[in-house]
């Protein structure tokens, strides 16, 4: 049985202290990439999966529109906040230039090497993945883009990590890295019952979707 590392508090203010935290409204979400970035179709893939859980799962939550910026974050900024994120000395900063994309949850397809992360700030209500280049591996391997992007997702969604490499959410301080997402088959890792269990404490089935709760969809922004 994989074990589900404890979300740290959201006061604490330390990457990751927005684990076990749900949205409270459907989250836009926006990729700055390049038009013809070949990742872009995994997005909406990783999104799609989201969805297609919640779905499942009963409750009424789900990712809002996928719509897509010709916007660039320079990869010096990118890798200082995932070296912030990692070193889990407190919270990268938004940005300026962040802060006035639209969209909630912003995902930042670059071609610079750092170690993807997400982040997500609860008083400004936006969070923010930021994917590695796909040029090299481990991105560059068979079906793992989409599952890191995917689990990038979990973690903006609320999710931590577990122990298990089985497993979609697997990830530090388990040894878990990207390269266990390799498969010849187009596949998502699953979810454990723990984390099924923890989403549906975020997002219960008896929450009224409310307004802002959109169709998938994408265009350019």
């Amino acid at each position: 049985m994989a074990l589900l590392l404890p979300a740290l508090s959201a006061a604490q203010g330390t990457p990751g202290g927005w684990w076990g935290v749900g949205w409270t409204k459907s989250p836009s979400v926006v990729v700055v990439a390049q038009e013809n970035d070949p990742r872009l179709p995994a997005v909406r893939e990783a999104v799609e999966f989201w969805n297609h859980t919640f779905a499942e799962l009963g409750t009424p939550f789900r990712i809002g529109a996928v719509t897509q910026s010709a916007g660039s974050v320079a990869g010096s900024d990118l890798k200082a906040m995932s070296d912030k994120v990692l070193s889990r000395s407190g919270p990268p900063e938004l940005t300026a230039g962040l802060r006035a994309m639209p969209g909630d949850l912003i995902v930042v397809l670059s071609d610079a090497d750092f170690v993807s992360f997400a982040s997500r700030w609860l008083d400004e209500g936006r969070a923010l993945l930021a994917i590695r280049t796909a040029r090299t591996p481990p991105l560059s391997l068979p079906n793992v883009t989409r599952n890191v992007i995917a689990h990038e997702l979990g973690h903006a969604l609320g999710l931590g990590h577990n122990t298990d490499p089985a497993m979609l959410m697997c990830g530090r301080p388990s040894p878990c890295r990207p390269d266990a997402f390799v498969s010849r088959t187009e596949r998502f890792f699953p979810l454990t019952d723990a984390e099924k269990a923890e989403l549906l404490r975020m997002y219960p089935p008896s929450r009224q979707a409310g307004s802002g709760i959109q169709d998938l969809g994408s265009r350019k922004a």
